[in-house]
């Protein structure tokens, strides 16, 4: 009789244990799924916040009609963030080009912004270089006002100061819905893609884009043309460590899953918007950091906004952002992953409205 005592009390403690385990396996699943659940939605809930005060300093007011905006004005919004080193040389060379070739960049510009919204007079367009501090902590600010002392071209150079660090995606939003241009650059500080070719390639693509199925209404088109690095893959993956590659690969399937099988490559920071395509998705863009991209692309296709690629040149330029070893590149993928969710399930449960005026 002992032993059958023993055996059932072994029996019953056996099942507490086992059902305290099970509990507490429920339990860990529980709070991972909720911990989960917050990661995937912590840009949503900054978004919520705002956080996107700033400052806005024009430093070389150019001509009068500048400031006013206008059919004859280009406008280049640069997000920098500790960019004191790679700016002057990215502004010397950029600046440089678009002097030097603005009679036959007013021809392009005039084309792309198609024939219903010519340009009122027979003068060159003018350029609004639009630099976003986002919160920098060298001198970023003091190399962009020295710059613009010396600006003697009739140009426009502004610059906005963010109040704190928002990330990339804040940076450009700001800028882009600051800006008074008919068409809107969007550039990086490092001057990574060559402007010599990519504009030019841009602004002619941006013609076929409004001209295409014979539009001819009297609305400004709502168009976009993205620069691409889709061709320089197979040169990239070469001289890629096999992590970077792999890392790449997955971003490129997931964007394809989560966001758009028709845009190769989402993350060139070299794209150019008409100044109605700018102001729909830059209102309604809700991404902050580096993969703001994909939810442009996200917010186009809801909107119907025409989105075209282009081949560009790129080269890699030393400093970047990323370049911070292998597992802060991992992290920052982790991140960009995580706000690709963010975005489809915000739209999917309709967390973030749409608004197409």
């Amino acid at each position: 009789p002992q032993r059958s005592m023993s055996s059932n009390n072994d029996g019953m403690m056996a099942l507490t244990l086992a059902a305290v385990g099970a509990s507490a396996l429920y339990s860990c699943i529980v709070i991972v799924f909720i911990l989960a659940i917050c990661y995937i939605f912590y840009p949503a809930y900054k978004c919520k916040k705002g956080g996107l005060g700033c400052t806005e300093s024009i430093l070389a007011a150019g001509d009068k009609s500048n400031n006013s905006g206008g059919n004859d004005l280009l406008s280049l919004i640069i997000p920098a963030y500790n960019e004191e080193e790679r700016l002057p040389i990215m502004l010397d060379e950029s600046l440089g080009y678009l002097e030097k070739d603005r009679e036959s960049l007013t021809q392009f510009f005039g084309a792309a912004i198609g024939n219903n919204h010519q340009r009122t007079n027979k003068s060159l367009i003018k350029y609004e270089i639009i630099v976003v501090d986002d919160g920098s902590s060298d001198n970023t600010c003091n190399v962009v006002r020295k710059y613009a002392a010396n600006l003697s071209s009739g140009d426009t150079i502004k610059l906005i100061s963010m109040n704190q660090n928002v990330g990339k995606g804040g940076a450009v939003k700001t800028g882009m819905l600051r800006s008074l241009g008919q068409l809107c650059l969007m550039i990086d500080a490092d001057g990574a893609t060559d402007i010599t070719d990519g504009l030019p390639k841009l602004l002619k693509e941006m013609h076929i884009l409004n001209h295409k199925d014979g539009n001819n209404t009297n609305l400004p088109p709502k168009s976009a043309v993205f620069g691409s690095r889709a061709h320089l893959e197979n040169e990239s993956t070469a001289s890629r460590s096999k992590v970077r590659t792999f890392l790449m690969h997955a971003f490129h399937f997931f964007v394809k899953a989560l966001c758009s099988p028709r845009i190769k490559d989402t993350q060139c920071g070299f794209k150019l918007f008409t100044r109605s395509a700018a102001i729909s998705l830059f209102t309604n863009l809700h991404l902050r950091r580096w993969a703001f991209d994909t939810e442009l692309v996200v917010i186009a296709e809801k909107l119907q906004i025409s989105v075209s690629e282009v081949g560009v040149i790129w080269h890699e330029i030393d400093g970047s952002k990323l370049d911070g070893g292998k597992l802060s590149l991992a992290l920052v993928s982790l991140g960009m992953l995580r706000d690709m969710l963010c975005v489809r399930a915000c739209y999917f449960f309709r967390i973030w409205k749409m608004y197409s005026k």
